[in-house]
Order: structure tokens, then sequence, then C-alpha cells
């Protein structure tokens, strides 16, 4: 089977100057960032770490999200094989990637029905069933309290597939209990993650949110965990964003959020079609990188600690259908990467630490030129997201349309103020799935406020205003070029 490939094209942007490309940071080069990705469904063994060391440190991300797989682990009651999970740590470690472990899912050896894999199954009938899964969340904390520092409960609580017995905030509480207990008496210094929910930011998962919090979990946890799948991922955030971060000032206001899993499949065989988020949009390399882009630059707008990408490669028989899975940033057939490693081995060069939302320090308008005479008179709608590296802005822009829809380059005009203190000496526009990077300049408009007859005023510091710059709906950054390398 021939799967359509995404080629990697130079950029053209009428009248703007290609400087090069700039140069990647490796992991091992950066200090700490809030990019991650996941090495997921290693339990269940559907895809082969050696794809993910070759380029893995080249991706320049500082997280991964690892499950633990109790039934990988102990198969034999009371004997624990952590073999292969020390080798995912140890080679993450090594590679400057911060592991963070994910205690999924249920035992065969004791619940009943729990099968090869105990997905879906929490221990939570019976005594023996709770006693096991505490000693083994025990013996997981003491093997690896010196190496890893970050543990989550679970995944995706709220959905059946995963909660068998239909999702219950309180009896995912519980089991939240269950596993901070041991974890506080051998390594108190570490970080509970609880959460994991499914439907992200959505009204259905607030309300779990807050039955959850009601149940304690605010009490028993450092971060909460979230996942975002979303045909437009901008769609309702306005809403969303705020109601989540209520529920968490409002019961525990030091809680950090995370979005812990978040993809988008390159290609959806036939099978497979309605089975996994989002697979029955429109697919293509091109689409799964620009959903990448808008995913993580809307989250950390919005200043999420971390974000995790799903899924570091492609995987093989998923569920019940036993087809290929295809949310890798590298392909299944030969870890070759795809368009999609590279947008985001871009956001973890462009936006590692220091590196804040700017929340207020920059602001900008955008006006689509072949929307209207008067630019102040444009319909498009747009959307910007703001941050500061340092003392140096990153703004990034595209029109929030459907990423199904092929680009269409527009021209634009670009109205921006940054504080005093922040640089922007030497702007240049970089498109962060080639990694090429374009000289753009603006003027500074000095009239005193923005009526159109009024002379500038000599004296004035003025905004600056860049011109003919494009838009699409896939992410373009300005920023200034002594953040990055070129090569």
């Amino acid at each position: 089977m021939s799967i359509p490939r995404t080629p990697i094209l130079p950029a053209e942007y009428k009248g703007l100057k290609k400087l090069g490309k700039f140069k990647p940071k490796q992991s091992t080069e950066i200090q700490s960032s809030r990019i991650g990705v996941g090495f997921e469904t290693l339990d269940r063994d559907m895809w082969d770490t050696n794809q993910a060391w070759p380029v893995l440190n080249d991706l320049g991300v500082k997280w991964a999200r690892v499950q633990t797989g109790w039934t990988k682990t102990e198969k034999e009651k009371g004997v624990y094989d952590f073999a292969w999970l020390d080798e995912v740590v140890g080679k993450l470690i090594e590679r400057g990637v911060t592991p963070w472990l994910s205690l999924s899912y249920g035992n065969q050896l004791y619940t009943e029905g729990a099968g090869d894999t105990g997905v879906g199954f929490p221990p939570l009938d019976s005594k023996e069933e709770r006693d096991a899964w505490q000693q083994y969340a025990a013996a997981l904390f003491e093997h690896f309290k010196d190496r890893v520092d970050h543990y989550e409960v679970w995944n995706e609580p709220d959905l059946t597939s995963f909660w068998k017995r239909g999702p219950k905030a309180a009896e995912y509480v519980d089991l939240v209990r269950m596993t901070a207990e041991p974890l506080r008496k051998i390594q108190p210094d570490a970080k509970l993650i609880g959460g994991a929910i499914a439907w992200g930011m959505t009204p259905w998962s607030i309300k779990f949110l807050e039955d959850c919090m009601r149940a304690g979990l605010g009490e028993l946890i450092d971060i909460v965990t979230y996942h975002g799948y979303k045909s437009i991922p901008e769609r309702h955030s306005s809403q969303e964003f705020p109601a989540f971060q209520h529920v968490l000032k409002k019961y525990n206001p030091k809680l950090e959020y995370w979005q812990g899993e978040s993809g988008f499949q390159s290609y959806v065989p036939p099978k497979a079609v309605g089975v996994g988020a989002l697979s029955r949009m429109k697919f293509s390399e091109a689409i799964q990188a620009r959903m990448l882009l808008r995913r993580f630059l809307l989250e950390l707008h919005n200043d999420t600690k971390m974000c995790s990408y799903f899924h570091m490669a492609d995987f093989a028989h998923y569920a019940a259908f036993k087809q290929t899975f295809h949310y890798g940033i590298v392909r299944l057939e030969d870890g070759s990467p795809k368009p999609a490693y590279y947008a985001l081995q871009s956001l973890a060069t462009l936006l590692a630490d220091p590196m804040e939302p700017a929340q207020g320090r920059s602001s900008s308008h955008i006006s689509v030129m072949s929307d209207a005479e008067d630019p102040r008179n444009t319909k498009v709608a747009t959307w910007q997201a703001n941050f500061v590296c340092g003392d140096i802005p990153v703004l990034a822009w595209w029109i929030p349309e459907s990423v199904e829809v092929d680009p269409e380059i527009l021209q634009m005009e670009l109205t921006y103020w940054i504080e005093d203190g922040l640089k922007l000496d030497n702007p240049v526009l970089i498109d962060p799935i080639t990694q090429e990077v374009f000289e753009v300049s603006c003027t500074f408009d000095k009239r005193t406020c923005a009526e159109t007859w009024m002379d500038p005023d000599p004296e004035a510091e003025g905004v600056r205003v860049f011109k003919n710059l494009p838009i699409c709906n896939s992410p373009l950054l300005l920023t200034d070029r002594s953040l990055i390398e070129l090569i």
C-alpha cells in the first residue's frame, strides 16, 4: 500500500527576501521548555522505539509521556520486571528528555476480564485488586525515584473505552488517592498528575473535572492534564480556557495544567475511519502539521505549562481493528520524519525557555488586504498568539478556518505594539514547517492616534507597521533574528 506523502517544499512568499533556514536546537542543548511528545502504547508493543532514538535528540522536545503497563510489568503475582521500561527511561534521559510516567492500566492477575492489556479495567472491586495496585505503584516509585519525578494516574477516565465500569469521578479520585499514598511515602517531592481528561475542556469535561475536585482531587495532585482533540482548535476556546482555569483556581490555585495528549493522523486506513480521535476528517501530512502548530500555539498562548504531541511514531494493530494508526511524527515503515516532525521541532527551538505568554506585553492587529480597500474594514477573521522569550517577542498568526482547507496565501498588514524593553531590531518571518527564514521590514507610524487625517508627530515613537506579509490557515511566526541561528 502506498501512503500519500506531502513533500516539504520551499515556501514562496511574494516580495520577501529568503535568508536561509534556521538551525534547530537539540534536546540536550535546551535547558527547559514546555514542549513534549508521546511515547504511548509501549505497554502493548505497538511500535518500535528504535525508530525514535535516531531522531529524538534532534527534535528538541524536553518531555515524554510514557505509559507504564502494569500487565507488561507484573506477569506473576508480586514479581515486577521493569527492564523494558528501564531502557525507555534511560534512553530518554540520555537525550535530554524528561520522562513522565502514566500509570495505566489494570491487570488480569487481579481483575477478571481485564485481558492481556488491562485497558479500561481499574482495580477497584476487591481488596486484593486495590492492594495489588498500591504494591505495584510502590514498586514503580521505588524503582524510578532517582530518575523520574512526575507520575500520572490512568488515561482518559471520562471515557468508557478506558473506564469500562462507566466513568464516575468519585471512583477515579479513589484510584488517585490509592496511588498518592505510596508516592508521598516513597518520593514526597514528586509531582502527581491527575485528570488525563479525554474531552479536553468541553462542558462535559469541565463538569467531570469539577466532580473530581468535589471528591478531593485537587488536594491529592500537583498537575491536571487534559487532552486536546478538536477539528478546529480555536473553536470555543474563548469559553473553554476561562472555565477550566476557573475550576482549578476555585479548588486549588496552586495547580498547574498540562495538555497531556493531542494529535492528528496523516493517513487513515479505510477500515479505521471513525476509530480514534478525528479519524473522520480529511487527512494528509500537511494537514497534520497545520493541526499540530495551531493546537500547540493556542494552548501555549493560554499558559499551558506543558504540551505533549500524540504521537512520536505511527503505531500498529491498535484496538481490535489491527490497523496502523498514523498519528506519529515519524513514519512506521521507515522511521523517516514527516512535516509534523519539523513543525514540532520548530516550536521546540523557537519557544524554548525562557518563554512565557506575552500576556499583554505585545499586541497586534491584522488586516487582510484583499478583503477591503481600507484595512480597518477587513472582515476576514484572524488569530494571533503572543509570546516573549527573554526580551524577544514572538508573534504567530493564522486564519482560523478548517485545517482541511488547502492554504491560500493572502497578503496582510500587521500593526504591532511591543512594550519598552522588548527587542525587535531585525525582524524576520519564519515558516515553521519548512523552517525557512525571510527578512521583513517595518515602518513606524508616528501619528499619535489612528486617525488617518492626522500628520505624524516626529517626536512620537510610533507603532510598527508591517506591510505585505503572508497569511493563511497554517501559522507563520515573526521574531527577532537574534533568537535563531541561520544555516
